[in-house]
């Protein structure tokens, strides 16, 4: 099993057809993409699937070429439409089998009442592990890099809290700077900044507040002595 302690960059898959019929709007991936920021990780991709196992497995081969690690959210109950784990085992070409602490949890919530949908989510692809949360006793695993959650934002965020020291790396320091002027005003300036410096991210961000228009630039990295000095040129550049 890969150890990515210190990841840098993470995919995010959320499974639903919930979300792509505008039932339910994702609450998951911009949380868990603050989460990484905080953390210093860099969210390189977000998808959206239907539950669809081809599809799923189809993009979590893509994503895996993207990224450190695959965070995905949904499609792991016991209904019909929950193929994920199906998919995940698929891509990763494994066998799902029974896994026994899963079982154990699931009996121990429900008891004598489990059903075998319930059962069912107990089989994950062979080698993973559990990932445990501190509020809730849920179901999620981890496997080869890839973190298979559920798609409930509560249960969700339960679990990233409990993998949160694998997703950890250099902290990325920011400084913000806001133009009055147009962005288009301002474009040449910051691509010419950004054109010198590799080790620093600068991005412009229009904002609308009671009518007015005004630029966020913002400048991020590692280095913070870095960050500093590049909003320093810039600052007083953008009128």
């Amino acid at each position: 099993m890969r150890t990515i302690l210190g990841v840098r960059s993470v995919a995010i898959l959320i499974i639903g057809d919930e979300i792509l019929s505008g039932e339910i709007v994702d609450e998951n991936g911009p949380w868990l993409i603050a989460r990484l920021n905080e953390a210093g990780v860099r969210a390189v991709r977000q998808v959206v699937v239907p539950d669809d196992a081809e599809q799923i497995g189809a993009e979590l081969t893509r994503l895996r070429g993207l990224a450190d690690a695959v965070v995905v959210s949904g499609g792991i109950g016991p209904t019909h439409d929950d193929v994920t784990r199906e998919a995940v085992a698929e891509a990763l070409g494994l066998p799902l089998e029974e896994h026994a602490e899963a079982v154990e949890r699931i009996r121990g919530y429900y008891g004598d009442r489990a059903t075998d949908a319930e059962l069912a989510m107990a089989c994950l692809p062979r080698g993973s592990r559990l990932v445990n949360g501190a509020k809730t006793n849920t179901i999620g695993f981890a496997i080869s890099g890839v973190y298979v959650f559920p798609g409930v934002p509560f249960l969700f965020r339960d679990l990233v809290a409990g993998v949160t020291p694998e997703f950890s790396s250099a902290p990325l320091h920011k400084q913000e700077l806001r133009s009055d002027l147009r962005e288009g005003e301002i474009a040449a300036l910051l691509a010419r900044f950004q054109g010198g410096v590799a080790d620093v991210a600068i991005g412009s961000y229009p904002v609308c507040e009671e009518g007015c228009w005004h630029v966020r630039v913002v400048v991020r990295g590692v280095d913070p002595e870095r960050v500093a000095a590049v909003a320093a040129e810039i600052g007083p550049r953008l009128g």
